[in-house]
C-alpha cells in the first residue's frame, strides 16, 4: 500500500510554549480496532461500524488537487454525494451474509511503518481485506482497504471511478447525471441489489445494457464473475476467462483463478496458487482448508485428511473441515473414523442426533445401510 504522508501542524501553548505532543499509533490500539471491528460485524452493526472508519482522509487519498475553482465545485458535489451514498459499514454486513464469518488473521506494521488489519471472509467463497490503519484527530481510524479479489486498494477503485467521471463530466454545468458512466454505475448498484436478493437471471441480463466501456472496468467484471458464478457452470467459466484476459499477472487471480483451474482439473496449479496468496498474505493457516480440497479432488486422500488435521488443531470450531474428512472417511470405508466425526458433531455442535440420521441418509445412502452405521444409530 502506498504511504500517505500528512501534514503535522505543531501548535505551541502561549503560556508554557511548549509543543502539543502529537498522539503516536500503537500496535496494540490496532489490534483492539480490529477486534472492535470483528465484533460489530458480527452484530451487523452497521453505524458503530462506519464510526471506525474516516470517509474524509480515504476521500483524500483520490480526489484530485488542483486551484482551478471548477475542480473544486466538482470535488464538493462529489464529495457530497459521496458522503451521502457511500456505506463502509452496509458493503462488509452485506459481505457477510448469513452463515459466513469474518475474522481477524492478524495486525501487522509494513516496511513503511504503517499500520494494518488483514481480515478473512469466509462464506461462499474467499477474500481478504487488508486495512490501513492511521491516527486520525487523535483516534486510530481505518483510512482504505485492499480488496485481494479485486487486486488493487479501494481508494484505487474509486480514484478511476472519479477520473471517469471528471473527465466525461460537463464541469462547468457539473451535470454527472446525464453521463453514461454515470448511468452504468447507476445499473451497477441495481445490479449489486439484484444479487444480493438471489435474482441471478435479472442480475446478469441488467448487466448486459451496461455499455461497453464500463464493462472493461474491473469492477463491473468482478461484479459479473459473481452474478455467473450463481448460474450455469459455463457462463462462470466465461466469465472467468474473460477477466484473467483482460488482467493477466494480476495478483487477484489467486483467488479468482481457483474456481476455473479446478473446473479444468489443474490441481498442481491451484495449490501453486494458493501457495503464492499465503505469501502475499504473510501466512494463514486456514488456507490448508483449501489446499486439503484441492488434494481431495487429486484424490490424494492421506494428504486431505494431513490438511483438515491442521485445520481441525487450528480452528476447533470450523465445521466444513470435519465434514471433509467425514465425505473422505465414508468413501474409505473407515466407518469407525467416520462415526468419531459424527459422535463429534453431537458434542461439540450440539446437533440433534435425529436430525444428523436425517441428513445422513439424504447424504449417504450407502453408509447407512453399513452394520457399523445401524449399531450407532441405535444407540441412544
Amino acid at each position: 500500500m502506498k504511504r500517505i504522508f500528512f501534514l503535522l501542524i505543531i501548535l505551541l501553548s502561549v503560556s508554557c510554549k511548549k509543543e502539543k505532543e502529537i498522539p503516536v499509533l500503537s500496535i496494540n490500539q490496532v489490534e483492539n480496532l480490529g477486534l472492535r471491528l470483528e465484533n460489530k460485524v458480527e452484530k451487523a452493526d452497521i453505524k458503530e461500524i462506519n464510526k471506525l472508519y474516516d470517509i474524509k482522509t480515504f476521500m483524500n487519498l483520490f480526489l484530485m488537487k488542483s486551484t482551478k475553482k471548477r475542480i473544486h465545485e466538482f470535488n464538493a458535489g462529489f464529495f457530497a454525494s459521496f458522503s451521502r451514498n457511500y456505506n463502509f459499514g452496509e458493503m462488509l454486513v452485506q459481505q457477510k451474509s448469513e452463515g459466513s464469518s469474518y475474522n481477524l488473521v492478524r495486525t501487522y506494521q509494513d516496511e513503511n511503518k504503517d499500520f494494518h488489519l488483514l481480515f478473512r471472509h469466509y462464506g461462499g467463497g474467499l477474500n481478504y481485506h487488508d486495512f490501513l490503519v492511521k491516527m486520525i484527530n487523535g483516534e486510530p481510524k481505518i483510512i482504505d482497504m485492499y480488496i485481494y479479489m479485486s487486486g488493487e486498494n479501494l481508494s484505487d477503485t474509486y480514484r478511476a471511478h472519479y477520473k471517469n467521471l471528471l473527465q466525461k463530466s460537463n464541469l462547468l454545468s457539473k451535470d454527472l447525471v446525464g453521463t453514461t458512466l454515470f448511468k452504468d454505475f447507476n445499473k451497477l448498484n441495481k445490479i449489486k441489489s439484484l444479487n444480493i436478493k438471489g435474482q441471478f437471471k435479472k442480475a446478469h441480463k441488467l448487466y448486459q445494457t451496461v455499455s461497453y466501456n464500463s464493462r472493461q472496468n474491473k469492477s463491473f467484471k468482478l461484479v459479473n464473475l459473481l452474478i455467473c458464478s450463481n448460474l450455469t457452470e459455463e457462463l462462470y467459466k466465461e466469465s472467468i476467462k474473460d477477466y484473467e484476459e483482460r488482467f493477466p499477472n494480476d495478483p487477484s487471480l489467486y483467488l479468482i483463478s481457483l474456481d476455473g483451474l479446478i473446473l479444468r482439473k489443474e490441481f498442481d496449479k491451484c495449490l501453486i496458487y494458493i501457495d503464492k496468496l499465503e505469501e502475499l498474505l504473510g501466512g494463514d493457516p486456514f488456507l490448508n482448508f483449501l489446499r486439503g480440497n484441492i488434494y481431495y479432488f487429486k484424490k490424494d486422500y492421506d494428504n486431505a485428511l494431513g490438511k483438515f488435521a491442521i485445520m481441525n488443531l487450528e480452528y476447533p470450531e470450523f465445521f466444513d473441515a470435519y465434514d471433509s474428512a467425514l465425505g473422505i472417511y465414508i468413501e474409505r470405508k473407515q466407518y469407525k473414523k467416520a462415526l468419531e466425526i459424527l459422535d463429534l458433531y453431537i458434542t461439540d455442535f450440539k446437533m440433534d442426533k435425529n436430525e444428523l440420521k436425517l441428513n445422513m441418509k439424504n447424504a449417504s445412502p450407502d453408509f447407512i445401510k453399513t452394520k457399523e452405521y445401524r449399531n450407532w444409530a441405535s444407540k441412544k
